[in-house]
């Protein structure tokens, strides 16, 4: 940043009574401002009293002044600037031009942490409004005074608070930024001492130890324990005192004063963030000076999070990714993100290594309202265990995510973040309301009813509320295949794993042999395990043994387990997934006859005809059959062409399959590859497969 040299100290000794602590007389320092008097050129050099002193040029001039983005107004020497919050600050800066929010902060100015604002810098919203900093109304920072031209007239605001909303905007739009061209006014500044000397103004109780030009507060505690010696105190006046940032530039390495040398951190933001053996080498932070710091502040900074937005990467270049904060976690930024969504243009911070892998690890909490910085995604989401959930247009105020801070967020890490599901065992509800709660089980949401939410023990966890429509989804829909259920309650032991849709039980055997003891267990309410372990499992479902004794791959068709060869496996299913199954479970299946009535037709479409099944045996159906039958009206199923031949090869259904052909009112009942007539009542006539005349006629009938 350029800086105007700075003044020599006067040095004057102070002879002063010191009230009864009996504290020697300490040394006064006095400071002398510049004149705020024009001195600029447009577009060049600028100190920051000037810039105040035209902000209060146009203030002075209310209420003559009137907003309107379309007009201008002269500054005292005449050139005119647009009348709006861009157009103030231009001229404040004494640009050459009328800059809008966008370009002063492209074009004009650079990133600089909130802590460090002086005046005549600004807060700016990139879309929509900017305002121009004057000064800090307190010690802590927490406060402070600004102008801003939003409307009629010019205005000069005092007691803002730095983390609420700014002149109607969200307090997350703006970012603190820096005039390229701001110079230090001329003065004799306290932020020139030696790290470690003591400072306080005439008028007040207040000590701060300067630190890298800035002047940490020392608290009561800190005094004995850190070996501060309030007898060699520096005194400033109010201003000078006042104006010193009360946290040390990002690179400062640090350590508690009270002896932890033991334990260094690195100021980056205004949080102190922790050094590990391995970092501080590797990071080159002991080639730096290593400066002790109150404790009372040093816990502080310790518990801060990095402010989000902002841009970091590893301080020793292994990882050469690039990271951005939001709400405590490092999110990754890709190569064409970085340009493209302007990461480039904002203040790179290094950060040790160590702390970044953990903070690259975590998730966002849950709660936080995210969109893709780029903008090419419009859609809103909530962030819940890990998770980015859609937010429809109806909900995002309905369900009031328009109140909160809306975060942008690298567009690939957001695009993964909405692929996956919350983290199984997280309990929601509809942020909109109502009095149904659910869990979150392989993806999907699991209802709990009133009495297992107490004996299950949900209600001592944390409900989160997520978008209906999201919910609505996710109830209708089953776990992911692969899921390892169990009950929550207990009450029934068994294990299950989800193979298409549907919960497969798996023996105790299974359990340990097939490596399902090694996999995540997601528990669930017992009444929704119990219809899913009834469900039927997906058509066009791949299973395979999950132990590998068995090498074959099936295809689920109606509940039933179908072979494929190798061929056909390459051929028709080679893009769909292969699930593992139990292999006792899939034994069963592929034991359990295709069901009578089931329509089938060869998968590849080599064999254009439709089967009828009736006994295990693939009927073939005529045009007239197929629509006179009404199985046009049935689901058609797609099966393996080896199996559909070798099942159409039959010469007859098994024993005692019930079958009926349009030329007679007869149900035949077929035995040992014959006919036989039932007996009127003796069988459900839903059980009853209508089969082509041609299959009745060839059946020899039998009478005994």
């Amino acid at each position: 940043m350029p800086s105007s040299t700075l003044s020599k100290l006067t040095r004057v000794a102070l002879a002063a009574s010191i009230a009864a602590s009996g504290a020697i007389a300490a040394t006064a320092f006095t400071t002398t401002v510049a004149n705020a008097a024009t001195t600029s050129t447009v577009g060049g050099q600028i100190s920051r009293s000037e810039i105040l002193s035209r902000a209060q040029y146009w203030f002075n001039q209310n209420p003559g002044l009137t907003y309107y983005q379309g007009g201008t107004f002269r500054d005292s020497s005449g050139r005119s600037y647009r009348t709006d919050c861009s157009g103030y600050v231009s001229m404040a800066w004494h640009l050459g031009y009328s800059a809008n929010t966008q370009s002063l902060w492209d074009n004009e100015s650079y990133e600089i942490p909130r802590s460090d604002l002086r005046p005549g810098d600004i807060l700016d919203s990139y879309y929509n409004h900017v305002i121009l900093f004057e000064k800090w109304d307190d010690d802590a920072h927490t406060t402070f005074s600004y102008y801003s031209f939003g409307s009629t007239p010019v205005k000069h605001r005092t007691g803002a608070s730095i983390n609420g909303p700014l002149d109607s905007h969200p307090n997350s739009e703006y970012h603190a930024r820096r005039y390229k061209n701001v110079v230090e006014d001329v003065n004799v500044s306290p932020s020139s001492l030696p790290a470690g000397t003591l400072v306080k103004s005439p008028n007040g109780p207040s000590v701060k130890v300067i630190i890298n030009g800035a002047g940490v507060p020392v608290a009561g505690s800190d005094v004995a324990a850190d070996g501060y010696d309030l007898n060699r105190i520096v005194t400033v006046d109010d201003g000078a005192f006042n104006a010193l940032p009360t946290v040390p530039p990002s690179g400062t390495v640090v350590h508690d004063q009270a002896g932890g040398a033991a334990a260094r951190y690195v100021v980056v933001g205004g949080a102190a963030l922790p050094i590990s053996g391995n970092d501080w080498t590797a990071d080159g932070y002991n080639t730096r000076a290593d400066l002790g710091v109150p404790t009372a502040w040093l816990q502080g900074a310790v518990g801060s999070t990095l402010s989000t937005g902002l841009v970091v990467m590893d301080q020793s270049g292994a990882d050469p990714g690039r990271y951005v904060m939001v709400n405590g976690t490092a999110l990754h930024i890709s190569a064409d993100e970085w340009t493209a969504d302007g990461y480039d243009k904002q203040t790179l911070m290094g950060v040790p290594g160590d702390w970044l892998k953990n903070a690259a690890a975590g998730s966002l909490t849950s709660g936080t309202v995210v969109m893709d910085q780029s903008g090419s995604d419009p859609s809103r989401y909530v962030m819940v265990n890990g998770a980015a959930l859609h937010i429809s247009a109806d909900e995002w105020t309905a369900d009031g995510y328009n109140l909160r801070p809306l975060m942008g967020v690298p567009g690939q890490w957001l695009n993964a973040a909405a692929a996956k599901a919350p983290a199984n065992g997280t309990v929601v509800m509809d942020e909109a309301g109502g009095s149904a709660r659910y869990v979150v089980v392989g993806g999907a949401a699991a209802q709990i009813s009133g009495a297992e939410w107490t004996a299950d023990g949900y209600d001592k966890q944390p409900v989160l509320g997520v978008p209906g429509a999201w919910l609505g989804t996710a109830a209708a829909k089953s776990p992911a295949d692969g899921t390892v259920l169990a009950d929550a309650a207990g009450s029934d032991p068994s294990r299950y794993v989800v193979v298409g849709g549907a919960a497969a039980h798996i023996s105790g055997a299974e359990w340990t042999a097939d490596g399902y003891n090694g996999k995540p267990l997601a528990t669930a309410p017992g009444g929704w395990l119990g219809a899913l372990t009834k469900k039927s499992v997906a058509d066009g479902t791949l299973v395979k043994g999950q132990a590998g004794t068995d090498p074959s791959v099936y295809v689920v068709v109606n509940n039933s387990a179908l072979p494929l060869t190798g061929a056909e496996f390459t051929t028709s299913y080679a893009n769909q997934p292969v699930v593992g199954a139990p292999e006792g479970w899939e034994a069963a299946l592929a034991a359990r006859p295709l069901a009578n009535g089931t329509l089938v037709k060869n998968v590849n479409g080599t064999d254009p005809n439709v089967y009828v099944m009736a006994g295990g045996m693939a009927v073939l159906l005529s045009g007239a059959d197929y629509t006179g039958y009404g199985y046009d009206k049935l689901p058609l199923r797609a099966v393996p062409g080896t199996w559909e031949q070798a099942a159409a090869a039959k010469a007859a259904p098994a024993d005692g399959t019930l079958i009926q052909s349009s030329d007679s009112a007869t149900v035949w009942q077929v035995v040992g590859g014959s006919k036989k007539a039932a007996a009127a009542g003796s069988y459900n006539t839903s059980d009853v497969v209508k089969v082509p005349t041609a299959l009745t006629a060839k059946l020899p009938t039998v009478t005994a």
